[in-house]
């Protein structure tokens, strides 16, 4: 390797120094520049202190260099940390989980009923099967396709502690305190662990979760005082928000955005105070009592797994418009 000088193009070629003739005939050749507009408390001090001192050395005094003010670096300290605690909480807001809203007519009138013992008119429950099919067929015209399984971990679960729960209903409970409303009461005693939870299926990144709430996933979800019983009960919409609060509490990691489904439990009637009807918007709808009673058994529930279909297809479809306008649908 040869070593080569440099060369120096002129706009780069070094400028002789002016003479004291050139000085005396033109001060200006040495005048300080303006100095620059400070920036922030600390540029603002440097200023200061810079012409301070410029000032001492012109008079021909000993320049005193002080320090700046305690005080003044103490609030630029504190702001620059305020505004990295902000960084911090704004970073860890952003991965947090967010789970979709739900469709409010089916959170109102679906997803409630038992079976077993004297229970009447039990609900029809969809095979997991069919469900799932359903909605993955809804997603692909959609666009999205769907992957089987995706285990999401960092959240808390949340339960009733039912052996601390017998103390608590013995000093609570008065003449106007209900038992069932103690039992849901938000100050009765609860135990935290670690929750998990395998979903039905993820887009491609993982960005999103789909998860429908079967009958097995509820007794694995509901917060129920262990014991036997010959009745079965059902109720998804409190099951689906105790599961959303749960999945909110999760904070690290990638951000996720869930979408919740349930089993509509389709049944023939509607009960209220006021007796029993047909349900309204079933197949069942303008059917009598008589005409109702009268059907085969096959042909009843065929009738009900088609008002089921059509009450989650009704849940797939709110979310689809919902994240659509959200963006939170992958590209296809």
């Amino acid at each position: 390797m040869q070593v080569k000088p440099v060369k120096t193009s002129k706009a780069h070629t070094r400028r002789p120094l002016p003479t004291a003739a050139e000085v005396a005939a033109n001060p200006d050749l040495v005048a300080p520049a303006p100095p620059r507009a400070p920036r922030g408390i600390g540029a603002a001090l440097g200023a200061g202190f810079l012409g301070t001192l410029l000032a001492q050395v012109a008079e021909g005094a000993e320049p005193a260099i002080q320090p700046p003010p305690a005080a003044a670096l103490d609030a630029e300290r504190a702001a620059s940390d305020a505004e990295a605690t902000a960084k911090a909480e704004s970073a860890r807001r952003r991965v947090a989980t967010l789970v979709a809203p739900m469709l409010q007519k089916a959170l109102d009138e679906d997803g409630r009923g038992a079976f077993g013992c004297v229970a009447v008119d039990p609900p029809t429950f969809l095979s997991e099967n069919e469900a799932l099919n359903l909605i993955e067929q809804e997603f692909a015209k959609a666009g999205v396709k769907l992957r089987d399984c995706y285990e999401l971990t960092g959240f808390t679960r949340r339960l009733t502690d039912w052996d601390a729960m017998r103390d608590f209903v013995n000093t609570r409970k008065d003449s106007t305190s209900s038992l069932a409303s103690l039992y849901s009461d938000p100050q009765r005693p609860m135990k935290t662990f670690p929750g998990n939870w395998v979903f039905d299926f993820a887009t491609e990144n993982g960005s999103l979760l789909v998860e429908y709430l079967s009958f097995s996933d509820h007794h694995k979800l509901e917060d129920k005082e262990p014991g036997f019983s010959s009745v079965w009960g059902c109720n998804f919409p409190q099951c689906a928000a105790r599961f959303r609060e749960d999945l909110a509490s999760r904070t690290n990691g990638a951000p996720v955005t869930v979408a919740l489904f349930f089993d509509p439990l389709a049944s023939v009637y509607n009960w209220t105070k006021d007796g029993m009807a047909p349900r309204p918007g079933s197949r069942f709808e303008k059917m009598s009592e008589k005409e109702i009673d009268a059907l085969d058994w096959n042909k009843r529930r065929e009738m009900l797994r088609q008002d089921a279909l059509d009450k989650l297809l009704e849940q797939i479809r709110f979310f689809l418009d919902w994240a659509k306008k959200e963006g939170k649908l992958p590209a296809p």
